[in-house]
């Protein structure tokens, strides 16, 4: 599906700029129980001017996004709190792998992405990757081997992992109305 944007990739679609709707759509689905597909989500992200260069802008997109959805959310750059949130099963959280840079190869890109944290089992986070395919080598590559467990689509990482990954990013923490706020 295309997903223009104004500045950047003019051609851009959602296999090659999707990922924060695709990542949007995972946690509208598992986490809010609401069929919103990545194409409706990429509307949205246009519509409310989230779509950027190689992107969508999660601080503009997640707060549109959460009440679209019925969630509720809020930003963080700590990764400790990201831990704890998800080990007391409190929500999702749309991480922002920074991808390379040097002495550190990116785990989940190897450059600007975003994944979903769906869980925590202890320190070891599940991961769904909008841009993961059964198949695809993702996790082969050098630099990455070892480092991901894989269960079907499933992409299981030690928290430590997934904290290097994300290094002076941004997670953006989404959760039921029907919990307090984290």
């Amino acid at each position: 599906m295309p997903y223009p944007s104004p500045v950047g990739v003019p051609n851009g679609n959602l296999a090659n700029n999707g990922c924060g709707v695709c990542a949007a759509s995972m946690v509208a689905e598992n986490l809010a129980g609401v069929s919103f597909p990545p194409e409706e989500c990429a509307v949205l992200a246009k519509a409310c001017g989230a779509r950027e260069g190689y992107g969508t802008n999660m601080d503009i997109f997640a707060p549109v996004f959460a009440e679209r959805v019925g969630l509720c959310t809020r930003r963080t750059e700590d990764p400790q709190e990201v831990l704890r949130f998800l080990q007391e099963g409190r929500g999702m959280v749309i991480a922002n792998p920074a991808g390379d840079r040097p002495g550190y190869t990116g785990l989940f890109s190897d450059s600007g992405h975003l994944i979903v944290l769906a869980e925590a089992r202890g320190t070891e986070i599940r991961v769904w990757d909008p841009m993961y395919r059964v198949g695809s080598g993702r996790f082969d590559r050098p630099g990455r081997v070892g480092r991901v467990r894989l269960e079907g689509t499933d992409a299981f990482a030690d928290f430590s992992e997934i904290e290097k990954d994300c290094r002076k990013r941004t997670y953006f923490l989404f959760w039921t109305k029907d919990r307090s706020n984290p």
